[in-house]
């Protein structure tokens, strides 16, 4: 029996979100002992696109949007982005979503969030946010 990987992800994805929900609602990025730093802020000094999304899923699983915004605004606003690329991509199931997934993956909705995730790069260290 063929085991298909798209099958498998589509039921251990919503798990993995839960169980990694579970960890930053218990554990703070901000703990000094947490394993995973970002090596573009640790070689350049600069901070990356991703910079204190650790930060803001912290705070965003404990309601505080706001600050989850201060950390990391690009993150927070991907989210959604994020949600719909997984329902278009991977839980089309019978075509269901085909009209959502012609949007979310067309070319000009993807080279639209990549200009974007350019500019905030250059923004968030140009204006130190």
């Amino acid at each position: 029996m063929i085991i298909r990987t798209d099958k498998v992800l589509r039921y251990i994805f919503p798990l993995v979100v839960l169980l990694v929900g579970v960890l930053y609602y218990f554990v703070s990025p901000s703990l000094p002992l947490f394993p995973i730093k970002c090596p573009w802020h640790w070689l350049t000094g600069t901070q990356c696109p991703a910079c204190g999304f650790q930060r803001a899923l912290h705070t965003l699983v404990h309601g505080d949007l706001l600050a989850a915004l201060r950390y990391n605004y690009f993150f927070i606003l991907s989210i959604p982005y994020a949600f719909l690329v997984v329902l278009a991509g991977w839980y089309n199931i019978n075509h269901v979503f085909d009209k959502l997934a012609r949007v979310v993956f067309h070319r000009v909705t993807l080279w639209i969030y990549i200009a974007m995730f350019f500019i905030w790069w250059v923004l968030r260290n140009l204006l130190g946010i």
